[in-house]
């Protein structure tokens, strides 16, 4: 039999489930306190150190506004001292321009004396159609400067490539500086050429001169005015340069041409050619036997074997001084040409020009013939010097000589 009915059980739980919430409030509160207290100590912190922390800010913005600024002068110097370099740096290559500027001035003007010269030292090859200038035609313009046309072409080659490849301006300046040099040079070794073909050239007109027997002296000599000797002064030592070395030859060139102008002048003038288109002489200059009085007598020209009536040309230009019957010499024809020398033609049968008449190298003045002291027709043909005879042979074998120079 069931026994009386059980009461109600109750439901026991461990203590430590019993006591968990408990424990929550406990951290939560603890957790609250410390909060609150570390609130308090921060706004009491803050209410005590306030004015220190707000001045600690203060100082070290300041600190920073301070390095800012001093970094702001640090840059404002570079960028002054960069300013003045590149200040500097322009100065220094306007200066270099402008002294390439002056020096291309300076070089365009000596290139204008170049050609100057250049085109007085071929005047010296043209003065004379008959008789070959004694150097090459193609000297003078063996010194002309190529310079010219290669340096444009190379600029034009350097601008192209420009556009390619960027050159400094310093790189370009010294391009433009070694190019201005090179051509002071070839303006100099122009000078040097044109002088010493210049001097040649007066030599060897000089020697015809003496050849023939005429003084040199006067020709070796500038005319008053050209000289340029000093008379006194204090002396003053030059400083040799580029400048002065051109100077130097420009003037040199300038004297020697001058005086081999002059030569020339008189070279050209003189009777170097022969009278005759042929035939050989009969009859040399210098003592013989007279053909009518067998006896010694001196022969003041040569004779040329030629025929009756052939022509008989002027050796040289000159001007007619007479022109007739002159005793001994039948009919004659006598021409002043330079330097007092003369030349005469004589025994003609006919006479082709007048006194007064100017004639050049090669024109018929009369023909052949035997008139006057003469045994048989013939060219009798004299040279004089201030009036005085000499061997025409002088002339003609000066006349071959330069010819074969030539």
């Amino acid at each position: 039999m069931l026994g009386p009915f059980p009461l109600p059980l109750r439901l026991r739980l461990p203590a430590r489930c019993t006591r968990m919430p408990r424990v929550h409030v406990q951290v939560a509160a603890i957790i609250a306190f410390t909060a609150v207290l570390t609130w308090a100590g921060v706004a009491t912190w803050m209410l005590l150190f306030r004015d220190d922390v707000v001045a600690s800010l203060i100082v070290r913005q300041q600190r920073l506004t301070l390095a800012y600024e001093d970094q702001l002068v640090a840059l404002r110097r570079q960028l002054d001292l960069v300013a003045s370099r590149q200040y500097l740096e322009q100065e220094r290559v306007e200066e270099r321009l402008a002294r390439l500027l002056e020096r291309q001035r300076e070089l365009e003007h000596r290139q204008a004396q170049v050609d100057a010269l250049q085109r007085q030292a071929n005047g010296l090859d043209r003065a004379r159609d008959n008789i070959p200038s004694p150097v090459a035609a193609s000297a003078g313009a063996g010194h002309h400067i190529p310079a010219a046309k290669g340096a444009r072409h190379g600029d034009a080659e350097k601008a192209r490539l420009g556009a390619a490849r960027y050159v400094p301006v310093s790189e370009r300046l010294a391009r433009t500086d070694a190019q201005l040099a090179s051509l002071a040079q070839k303006q100099a070794a122009a000078l040097s050429g044109m002088l010493a073909s210049s001097r040649q050239r007066l030599d060897r007109y000089l020697d015809v001169v003496r050849a023939v027997g005429l003084p040199t002296e006067p020709l070796e000599r500038l005319p008053d005015g050209l000289a340029g000797e000093g008379i006194g002064g204090p002396y003053v030592p030059v400083q040799a340069g580029a400048s002065m070395q051109f100077d130097s030859l420009a003037e040199s060139l300038r004297h020697t041409l001058t005086l081999a102008e002059r030569a020339a002048d008189v070279v050209n003038r003189l009777p170097l050619g022969r009278p005759a288109e042929t035939g050989d002489t009969t009859s040399p200059f210098g003592v013989r036997l007279d053909p009518f009085l067998r006896s010694p007598a001196l022969h003041t020209g040569i004779d040329f074997r030629a025929p009756y009536g052939a022509p008989v040309r002027a050796t040289g230009p000159g001007k007619v001084v007479f022109a007739g019957h002159g005793g001994g010499y039948g009919y004659v024809v006598e021409i002043e040409h330079v330097s007092g020398v003369t030349t005469r033609y004589a025994h003609l049968s006919a006479i082709t020009v007048r006194e007064g008449d100017a004639v050049a190298a090669g024109d018929v003045v009369g023909n052949a013939g035997s008139t006057g002291r003469s045994t048989g027709p013939h060219i009798h043909y004299e040279t004089r010097i201030g009036g005085q005879p000499v061997d025409p042979q002088r002339f003609i074998a000066a006349g071959r000589r330069l010819a074969e120079i030539h």
